[in-house]
């Protein structure tokens, strides 16, 4: 199963083609609600804060929804703790998203690689 990162979904709401092929392959899209915050934020900011509330509306509702649990929140603070011990932490945004897709055993699609190549455990994949 696939999990999208906020900069997939952002890219199929502004119509990029590439992540439209790619999204038609994913049988069982899935993203998280840390990702759908980072959409409503961007939404609420945007020029056309109605249009693009619709939109991202629109877009959530075609995929499944991921949520924020105690077994995700300590997938996340166990590989946020790791990093720190590195003395290289990832955005604690960053890390809610990978603690997710860890506890439901998913793949992470992003093209965040700074971050996501540096958590521990987690499956993730550039698209």
């Amino acid at each position: 199963m696939t999990v999208l990162d906020t900069d997939f979904l952002v890219s199929l709401l502004r119509g990029r083609s590439e992540a439209a092929d790619l999204a038609r392959g994913i049988s069982s899209p899935r993203t998280t609600t840390v990702n759908a915050f980072e959409l409503y934020y961007g939404a609420k900011r945007s020029k056309k804060p109605e249009v693009s509330l619709r939109e991202v509306r629109s877009l959530l509702g075609s995929v499944e929804i991921l949520a924020l649990d105690l077994g995700a929140a300590l997938r996340a603070a166990e590989a946020q703790a790791a990093l720190e011990k590195e003395g290289k932490p990832v955005n604690l945004l960053d890390v809610l998203i990978a603690g997710i897709a860890m506890a439901h055993g998913e793949e992470l699609w992003s093209r965040n690689e700074d971050h996501f190549r540096r958590i521990p455990g987690l499956k993730w994949r550039r698209w």
